[in-house]
C-alpha cells in the first residue's frame, strides 16, 4: 500500500479539455522569463532494485531544486502536471499512453534553480507554482514530453465527514519528520509498522491517495467534499476485517470476499470519521502524446 501511495503521483484552473497544457507562470516571475531549472542532471539508475535503499524512492523539491533517486519517470510527471479538477495528483490509471519503460526504468534526477531564482524558490507559496512549471520545462526539454488533458463526467466516490466527525488531529507545524518522505503535493509520509502516517496532509491529498488504494476494487476516483481546509496528521491503518467467513456449500469465494478492496477501503475511511458517497463529477485524464528516453547529460 505504501508504494502505491507514494507513486501517486503529487499536485490550476481553467479546464481546457483536449488542449495541450502549458506551464503556469508564477506571479513572481519576470515578464517573458521562462521558468526552468538552471542545471539538470539525468541518469538512468542501473542499480538492481534489491540493492537500492529500503523503502520507496526519494523524490521531491529540495532547498535549491528537485531531486529523485532511483525512481520511475512517473514521479516527475505527476509532480509537473496537476489536475485542474481539484485532485492533488494524477493516479497511474489516470494517465494514458505511458510506455512500459516509464514505469519500469529507474532514474536519478538532480535539478538546480539559478541564483537569480533562489530567493523566490525558497518561499513556500512561490515554490508551489514554480515547481510544476520547472518540471514541465525539464520533461519537455529532456524527454520531449507532449501531453493533453481530457475531462469528462464519471462515477466517483465523494469523501465527506461522518456523523461523529473526524478522528484525526490538525498538524502541529513546529514538529518535523526528518525520516519521512516529503510529498510534492504537500505533507510528509512516514512508514511505521503496518500503518503509514501522513503528516501535514490536506483532504485533497488524502482523497487522491485513497484513490490509489481503492482504485483496484472500487474502480472510481475519490474526490474531497469534506469542507475541511486545514492540514492534518492521519494514520492509514488497514482495517481488521476479522477471519474470513466459512464458504457456503459450492461457494469457493467466501474467503476472497473478506479481503475485498472496496470493503477494506470503506472500513478504513469510516475509521477516520469520514465516509464515502456515490456521485458523478468531472474526472480528468492526462494523455501522453509523445515521450522519448532522456537525452544524455
Amino acid at each position: 500500500m505504501t508504494h502505491r501511495l507514494v507513486c501517486l503521483a503529487v499536485l490550476s484552473a481553467g479546464m481546457a479539455t483536449g488542449q495541450a497544457t502549458s506551464a503556469p507562470t508564477p506571479a513572481a516571475a519576470k515578464p517573458g522569463k521562462p521558468m526552468a531549472f538552471d542545471v539538470v542532471s539525468i541518469r538512468q539508475n542501473l542499480v538492481a532494485p534489491t540493492q537500492r535503499r529500503n523503502g520507496p524512492p526519494q523524490f521531491g523539491p529540495t532547498g535549491d531544486g528537485y531531486r529523485m533517486v532511483g525512481g520511475p519517470l512517473l514521479l516527475p510527471i505527476i509532480t509537473a502536471y496537476i489536475p485542474q479538477t481539484g485532485a492533488a495528483a494524477f493516479m497511474p490509471d489516470q494517465i494514458k499512453g505511458l510506455p512500459d519503460w516509464v514505469m519500469r526504468d529507474a532514474y536519478d534526477i538532480d535539478a538546480k534553480v539559478s541564483e537569480e531564482d533562489m530567493a523566490e524558490w525558497q518561499k513556500p507559496a512561490s515554490q508551489k507554482t514554480m515547481l510544476p512549471a520547472m518540471m514541465q520545462a525539464l520533461l519537455e526539454d529532456r524527454f520531449k514530453l507532449a501531453v493533453h488533458r481530457e475531462i469528462k463526467d464519471a462515477p466517483v466516490y465523494l469523501l465527506t465527514v461522518g456523523k461523529g466527525g473526524p478522528k484525526f488531529k490538525e498538524t502541529d507545524p513546529t514538529v518535523e519528520h526528518p525520516d519521512g518522505i516529503k510529498l510534492p503535493w504537500g505533507g510528509v509520509l512516514v512508514q511505521s509498522k503496518g500503518a503509514p502516517t501522513l503528516y501535514g496532509t490536506s483532504m485533497a491529498s488524502l482523497a487522491t491517495l485513497l484513490s490509489s488504494f481503492g482504485g483496484q476494487g472500487a474502480g472510481r476516483q475519490i474526490q474531497d467534499k469534506t469542507g475541511l481546509t486545514g492540514r492534518y496528521d492521519i494514520t492509514l491503518k488497514p482495517p481488521d476485517m476479522g477471519p474470513p467467513p466459512p464458504p457456503s456449500p459450492g461457494d469457493a469465494g467466501g474467503a476472497a470476499l473478506a479481503s475485498d478492496p472496496t470493503s477494506m477501503l470503506f472500513t478504513l475511511v469510516e475509521g477516520l470519521g469520514l465516509k464515502l458517497e456515490s456521485g458523478k463529477q468531472p474526472v480528468e485524464t492526462l494523455v501522453i502524446d509523445h515521450i522519448e528516453r532522456p537525452s544524455e547529460n
